[in-house]
């Protein structure tokens, strides 16, 4: 795969960290140029430097994706210091883990608020500017939750079902020069959910529900990540994805 995104620039919202930043090098590796987002200088400027240090440019924006104004001024200057984007993929968002009954207005809307009113902020201003140059692949994360749900994950669930569902309306609202697909990934190792697994009996209960007896580790999606960015997907939209471990049930 070491030139199959050759002369593309990708763009990755929480790219700074976790399955972002996976993503993100993944399709440095590849020969793609990057445009990576997130709310924490320090994490993306190391970020920037790991894309930078297999020698692709590397730009990298400090924005919260729950603001439409930040949103819209940062994808204007990435599409011009980039000269276009070719394929973005939506990563930013928040966990919770709560019980619904436990659930406060506030809470549910912070998970709404970053999870899929964000995630619509980034998609209009991505689509906008794909269209607009006549091509272009957008990747949403959404998460398995979003597809079965689970016990206590009702905002976390609802957020990322949200996600599909916008999804693949974009898919048909923008078809055909724009792709819209998704990723529902399973439980990985990252920063964002390393203080639930970090924990023995949950980790073991993650590790017994999961078929292939264990966690996801971030670079594992790099491979999937690739193949949508680049021309394997050509005839692909609307798709979901799940990487998970064989946890999905129909």
């Amino acid at each position: 795969m070491s030139a199959t995104l050759a002369g593309r620039t990708a763009l990755v919202t929480g790219g700074n960290r976790g399955l972002g930043r996976a993503m993100a090098v993944a399709m440095a590796e590849a020969g793609a140029d990057i445009v990576i987002w997130g709310r924490d200088a320090a994490a993306l400027e190391r970020a920037a430097e790991e894309v930078r240090a297999i020698g692709r440019d590397c730009l990298a924006q400090a924005v919260d994706v729950t603001d439409s104004a930040q949103v819209n001024a940062a994808a204007a200057e990435a599409w011009e210091q980039a000269g276009g984007v070719d394929a973005a993929f939506t990563s930013a968002g928040v966990l919770l883990l709560q019980a619904a009954t436990e659930t406060s207005d506030a809470d549910w809307e912070a998970v709404m608020g970053a999870n899929l009113t964000g995630m619509f902020y980034c998609c209009r201003a991505f689509g906008e500017r794909m269209l607009a140059q006549g091509h272009g692949k957008l990747v949403n994360i959404a998460s398995n939750f979003g597809l079965h749900g689970g016990a206590n994950w009702a905002a976390y669930s609802a957020s990322k079902a949200g996600v599909i569902g916008l999804s693949k309306s974009l898919a048909w609202e923008w078809a055909p020069s724009v792709t819209v697909n998704v990723i529902a990934p399973g439980a990985f190792y990252t920063d964002m959910n390393s203080h639930l697994l970090d924990v023995p009996e949950i980790m073991a209960a993650v590790e017994g529900n999961t078929p292939l007896g264990r966690v996801g580790d971030p670079p594992e999606l790099g491979p999937l990540a690739v193949m949508l960015a680049g021309p394997g997907s050509d005839f692909m939209t609307g798709a979901v994805i799940s990487i998970d471990g064989g946890v999905i049930k129909p």
